[in-house]
């Protein structure tokens, strides 16, 4: 293509922005080369698509927090976590820089502009105390299992400038009567101490409802002792919760929370951006993507990352290039492998009969590949998949669902 320096150029700079219109053109732009025979130019373009700068990213302004806003001493790697008396466990674990793991939550728009705003109220500090209120210091994060509520949680922390205050559920817990509520207070007056981030993992173990029959009056000294460090911590430092069960807290919990945010399964357009995360750095094709975005309909994030490395592993086991048919077969395999409890009916149907597979799969409105590309991918020609389509049409074959 002549000039495409200059194209290629320009296509960076808009995929920067993270304008998903934008980002569609270049993708048709991509498309285009590739069907007129410029790979070369093709694979360049998808390698923009597919760079981390290229996607809206969630990275709002870092917040340089002053004594003024969170008091407390500065935890410094010295410091030693607060332990059980009776077992000597540690109640939390000390992240200094939670920012070291450098990932960003990829959540929904809405998702996004909710921990955006979250971390923006800092930056607002003076403005808001001159209208006689302060930035959220408490959030509850809940949702299903594995969808980034804990990334999300050190994400926070991470761009408040704070280190994070892990706290440890097997340390709080304890058979001793009494001992847990006192482990709880103990944690929160350390964390009252220093200047930090408060993290509740797990926390409906600690914040169950009182009136729940199958507990013991235990609970309900444990929920007391909570609900009250939590009115002691809440204009001193910040405090975040994280469940998978937001169904069995206590109703009395959700009021001490300022700031609660859902984080729910990933659609296909969140699906589609983690596999691109998560297979890198093999050179994953678009088609591929889009096919596995497809059949992980309804999985968190922590499957689509156990799945793309799980394929990684079979293209490198399997001494078979990494071309796109290559990864296309080591998918196969590693579906193949899951509990078919575990599998959405279009995986199913991909591993036992690809034939009815792309029949059905073309026909599906939420399927964004088109007939050559997938051809390609699925290593026949063009011509099988017309047959196969109007085989179909003619037969009335069964068809995945």
């Amino acid at each position: 293509m002549q000039h495409f320096a200059v194209v290629q150029s320009l296509c960076r700079l808009g995929l920067a922005c993270g304008d998903k219109a934008f980002r569609q053109q270049v993708e048709r732009l991509r498309d285009r080369l590739a069907k007129d025979g410029e790979k070369a130019d093709a694979e360049t373009l998808t390698r923009l698509l597919n760079s981390p700068s290229s996607t809206a990213e969630l990275a709002p302004t870092r917040v340089e927090l002053s004594r003024f806003h969170v008091v407390g001493e500065p935890l410094t790697p010295q410091v030693h976590p607060p332990v059980d008396r009776e077992t000597s466990q540690p109640l939390c674990r000390i992240v200094i820089n939670p920012a070291v793991r450098g990932l960003k939550p990829v959540l929904s728009e809405l998702g996004q502009k909710a921990i955006s705003d979250l971390v923006a109220e800092w930056n607002t500090f003076e403005r808001l105390r001159d209208l006689g209120i302060a930035p959220s210091r408490s959030c509850l994060i809940f949702g299903p299992p594995g969808t980034g509520k804990t990334l999300c949680a050190h994400f926070i922390a991470a761009q408040l400038g704070l280190p994070v205050l892990d706290a440890r559920i097997d340390g709080l817990i304890s058979s001793y009567l009494g001992t847990t509520a006192r482990n709880i207070a103990n944690l929160f007056a350390f964390a009252n101490r220093y200047r930090c981030v408060l993290l509740l993992d797990e926390f409906d173990a600690i914040a169950k409802l009182r009136d729940d029959p199958q507990e013991v009056g235990e609970i309900k000294r444990v929920v007391n002792s909570l609900l009250q460090s939590l009115d002691e911590r809440a204009d001193v430092g910040i405090t975040i919760a994280i469940t998978n069960h937001h169904r069995l807290l206590d109703t009395a919990v959700w009021r001490r929370f300022e700031t609660q945010l859902q984080v729910d399964l990933p659609d296909r357009e969140r699906r589609l951006e983690m596999l691109s995360l998560f297979m890198k750095p093999l050179p994953a094709s678009q088609p591929l993507l889009r096919i596995m975005a497809y059949v992980s309909d309804g999985r968190s994030g922590a499957d689509l990352r156990r799945m793309a490395n799980a394929l990684k592993r079979q293209i490198a086991l399997s001494g078979r290039d990494a071309s796109p048919t290559s990864q296309f077969q080591a998918l196969c395999e590693v579906l193949a492998r899951e509990p078919s409890s575990r599998l959405h009916p279009r995986a199913t149907a991909l591993i036992e009969n690809l034939e009815n597979f792309v029949v059905a799969a073309l026909r599906d409105p939420a399927f964004d590949v088109k007939q050559r590309p997938l051809a390609s991918l699925i290593a026949v020609n063009q011509g099988t998949v017309s047959r196969w389509t109007y085989r179909a049409l003619t037969d009335g074959g069964n068809l995945a669902q």
